[in-house]
């Protein structure tokens, strides 16, 4: 009996946790056609070119304008428009809201240098930021929209001022690092998505942007983002941000769920067979701080601190690549690589340091391009023509506008929660309940034992009586299955 109450609270447990995961997390999946990469530009190899050739791409410094012309060199490469940097954007308003892009977007394939101002957050000085967007239409009219975007500013060129608490002497120097983890890997794959876009007859209009200001407050996006919201389309934008360093490759879109993010990791399933993504978990490591007061929740995490928060904001779907390590609860916040330092906005985010966590040398170089591959595969793949049809219904099937609806989600996985702890619960009190019973039993049978000693003056074996509650019976024989033993006092459990 005691083995059937065992077996029906751990049944009873399985299907309350089946229920559990199955209500937090089951995943629609899509069906997904492969796509296979066509060209060999090198992600990794992008990565150390920009880091040694453009280490500061600081906002507000002209680093950040200086860096255009390596995006656009690459660019023009690949079969897109060349750039006219010397005239950025054409007008001091040019790329207010984006009115240059669409105007420019009726004669086909375009390039803009989208001027915006801004006030920086460390300077306090109010200064001029530029985004520079590509932008290809449809091999057909359509008003559906990819937008592929990653930020190039880092703020390794920043300078931070300090004061000697003995001396009183102010000393200033900058930050210092390479911005490669965050974001020069992000960079390389977007620009080597664009080399695999190059040239194809796509279902929807293309856009490709490289931001500015994703370290104040993400400015650049924002503006992005704010001319899509007004636009009002079918609409996804792929965000590339700290890639490559983390332990595994989320793909995050937002706190509810939305069946575009189920789309999404149905191509992983499709495309990634070395271990490079990982499901988000259902128990976020979270803090109760606040990116901007325009966001939609009381609490932050590692996964909305990027451009893609601005989509959020706006109410737009979002589909965010980003690499940490959120099963790792090593740091209070956030890690990015278990077992090493945090490197994010440090002097430490630098190639070689990411080289390192990777193992060092050719191998660290093959691991980062290896990882960086199956980032490009996965969005190669989603974006494709083959399978367009199955991502922009996706996105219609979810609802990122009411994304703010958090309570409600809140309340539901409560809900569960509770759910569980009750099973939880009630598994637990069967199992004291045999437990006790079980200790009654050995009280009984020790003073059967005990009685029938005394009545014929037999002594104790020396193992003490016989194994109660074992296998074996008071005269050393094996016990039957129905728990009576081949003794005479056997059928003391019956009836329990």
């Amino acid at each position: 009996m005691k083995k059937k109450i065992l077996t029906t609270c751990i049944a009873l447990l399985t299907v309350f946790i089946c229920v559990f995961f199955t209500a937090c997390g089951g995943a629609e999946r899509f069906e997904v056609k492969s796509v296979a990469l066509k060209n060999s530009v090198n992600a990794a190899q992008l990565t150390k070119e920009i880091c040694e050739q453009y280490p500061e791409r600081t906002m507000g410094t002209g680093d950040d304008y200086k860096f255009l012309g390596y995006l656009a060199e690459n660019m023009t490469s690949y079969g897109y428009p060349a750039a006219e940097l010397e005239n950025a954007g054409g007008s001091d308003d040019a790329g207010e809201g984006g009115e240059l892009l669409a105007d420019a977007a009726s004669d086909g394939a375009s390039v803009t240098v989208e001027k915006f101002t801004f006030d920086n957050i460390y300077t306090g000085a109010t200064e001029t930021g530029y985004n520079l967007v590509y932008y290809v239409p449809a091999a057909e009219s359509t008003d559906r929209t990819v937008l592929l975007l990653a930020a190039y500013d880092n703020i390794a060129g920043l300078e931070i001022s300090s004061q000697d608490l003995m001396t009183g002497q102010i000393t200033t120097s900058k930050t210092g690092g390479e911005g490669a983890y965050s974001n020069a890997t992000g960079v390389a794959v977007l620009l080597k998505i664009a080399s695999e876009l190059a040239g194809e007859e796509l279902p929807y209009n293309l856009e490709i942007a490289f931001v500015d200001c994703s370290e104040n407050e993400w400015d650049g996006a924002r503006q992005r983002a704010a001319y899509y919201a007004e636009k009002n389309c079918p609409f996804i934008c792929l965000n590339f941000n700290r890639l490559g360093a983390g332990d595994y490759t989320y793909i995050y879109s937002d706190e509810t769920d939305q069946a575009y993010n189920d789309y999404f990791y149905s191509v992983v399933d499709k495309t990634d067979d070395g271990g490079v993504f990982a499901a988000i978990p259902f128990n976020k490591q979270t803090a109760d701080i606040r990116y901007t007061d325009a966001q939609k929740t009381e609490y932050s995490h590692y996964a909305m601190y990027g451009d893609n928060l601005m989509f959020n904001v706006f109410g737009l779907a979002v589909a965010s690549y980003v690499s940490f390590n959120w099963s790792s609860f090593e740091n209070p916040f956030y890690t990015e690589t278990e077992g090493y330092a945090n490197i994010l906005g440090t002097s430490a985010d630098t190639y070689a340091t990411v080289i390192e966590r990777l193992g060092g040398g050719e191998k660290g170089e093959q691991e980062l391009e290896r990882r960086l591959d199956a980032v490009a595969l996965n969005a190669v793949t989603a974006v494709s023509a083959q399978n367009a049809d199955t991502l922009f219904g996706a996105v219609a099937a979810s609802d990122p506008a009411k994304s703010g609806d958090y309570a409600e989600n809140a309340e539901t996985a409560s809900m569960i929660v509770k759910i569980v702890l009750v099973a939880a619960a009630i598994c637990f009190a069967l199992w004291l309940t045999v437990r006790s019973r079980s200790v009654l039993v050995q009280k009984q049978k020790e003073k059967i034992e005990k009685l029938r000693r005394e009545a014929t003056g037999a002594t104790p074996p020396a193992d003490d009586v016989f194994d109660i509650g074992g296998d074996k019976d008071r005269d050393g024989n094996d016990k039957k299955d129905d728990g009576s033993g081949g003794g005479s006092d056997g059928d003391v459990f019956e009836g329990f």
